[in-house]
C-alpha cells in the first residue's frame, strides 16, 4: 500500500491515495503438503529483497527520513483444507461412500469444538477411471468405474486442535492435508498501529537531524507508505544434509552394475523475515509461526535555505 500525505498546521491532510496490495497469499507448524513445492519462487520475503538498513538523507533543500516497522503476530485463526477421493463402479456408489466418510468425520470433530457451520465441502471433480486387462499377447483398456474428489475446508481458532483434527481425519482415510491458511481478525488495526508508531519515530529522527545540522523545516512534508503482509507459506525453506559415496565402474569390464540410491531425508524449516534493519520490531522473540506485517514510511521535509 502506498499513500501520499501532507501536513498542514500539525494536522494530516490526505492528498493522494494510491493503493496496491502486495498481500502474499500459508505453511505453518502444520503446513500441509504444499510444503513440497519449489520454495524459491519470486515472492519470498527475505533479507535479500528487503532493505536491511535505515536511511536518512539530507541536502541543502530536503531532509528524507525512512522508518521501517515489523510486527510478528500470532494468528487468530486457521483454515485447513483436507482432500479425499472415492472410487466405485457407479456414480451413486461413489457419492454414498464419500459422504459417509465426510459425515462421520464432521460428527467426530465436534468433540474438538468445531461446529458444522465452520466446515465447507467443496466438490472438486467427478471422472471416469480406466484400467487395463493384460494378457501375454496384448493389453486392453477397460472401463473401471468412477472417482469423486472433494475437499473439506475447516475454520478453527484453536491451534492445538489442528493435530487432533488431522489424527481424526486419518480414521476416515482422509490423508491429504492440502494446506493450512493463517488469518488475523483485524488487519486494519495492526496497520494503523504501525503507522502511528512510525510517525512518532520519523518525527524524532527529523528533530535530531535538524538540531545536528542547524537547519529549519519550512512548508509541509510529503510521505510515502508501503504496507505488506507476509504469510508463512512464502517463508519455508528446504535442505538436505548428507554425504554420499560414488561407484567407479571399469569400462573394460562387460559386467553391468545397477546403482540404487538411498532415500535422502529433506528438512523443511520456517525462515521468517529477519528483524535486522528495522527501526522497531514488535514481538521480536515470538517462537510461534505466525503472520508478519511490514510497514515502511518515508517522510520528505523542505529545508529553509535562507539560513
Amino acid at each position: 500500500m502506498k499513500t501520499q500525505i501532507t501536513y498542514v498546521n500539525g494536522k494530516i491532510n490526505w492528498i493522494i491515495i494510491v493503493l496496491f496490495f502486495s498481500f502474499n497469499t500459508i505453511k505453518a507448524q502444520i503446513s500441509g503438503n504444499q510444503v513440497y513445492r519449489n520454495n524459491n519462487y519470486e515472492n519470498n520475503y527475505n533479507q535479500g529483497n528487503l532493505p536491511n538498513k535505515t536511511t536518512v538523507s539530507i541536502n541543502d533543500n530536503h531532509l528524507t527520513v525512512t522508518v521501517k516497522m515489523l510486527h510478528n503476530k500470532k494468528a487468530d485463526g486457521f483454515v485447513i483444507t483436507l482432500g479425499l477421493n472415492q472410487e466405485d463402479e457407479t456414480v451413486s456408489g461413489c457419492s454414498k461412500k464419500i459422504n459417509v466418510r465426510i459425515d462421520g468425520f464432521l460428527e467426530k470433530i465436534k468433540s474438538l469444538g468445531i461446529k458444522k457451520e465452520n466446515c465447507y465441502i467443496d466438490f472438486i471433480s467427478q471422472t471416469k477411471i480406466y484400467d487395463f486387462n493384460a494378457t501375454n499377447e496384448n493389453a486392453q483398456q477397460v472401463d473401471k468405474g468412477f472417482e469423486i474428489k472433494k475437499n473439506i475446508i475447516i475454520t478453527t481458532s484453536n491451534a492445538n486442535s489442528l493435530e487432533k483434527l488431522i489424527a481424526i481425519a486419518s480414521d476416515f482415510e482422509i490423508h491429504d492435508i492440502i494446506k493450512v491458511d493463517y488469518f488475523n481478525n483485524d488487519t486494519n488495526a495492526i496497520h494503523n498501529s504501525l503507522f502511528d508508531e512510525a510517525l512518532v519515530l520519523a518525527e524524532a529522527k527529523k528533530i535530531r537531524y535538524m538540531k545536528s545540522f542547524g537547519k529549519r523545516i519550512i512548508g509541509t512534508p510529503t510521505a510515502t507508505e508501503e504496507f505488506a503482509t507476509v504469510f508463512p507459506k512464502t517463508q519455508y525453506k528446504m535442505y538436505q544434509a548428507f554425504e554420499s559415496s560414488e561407484i567407479e565402474t571399469n569400462h573394460y569390464n562387460r559386467n553391468q552394475y545397477l546403482k540404487k540410491l538411498a532415500r535422502k531425508n529433506k528438512t523443511f524449516y520456517y525462515d521468517g523475515v529477519s528483524g535486522a534493519g528495522f527501526d522497531k520490531v514488535i514481538n521480536p522473540n515470538q517462537t510461534e509461526v505466525g503472520i508478519q506485517y511490514l510497514l515502511t514510511l518515508t517522510m520528505t521535509y523542505k529545508i529553509d535555505t535562507s539560513i
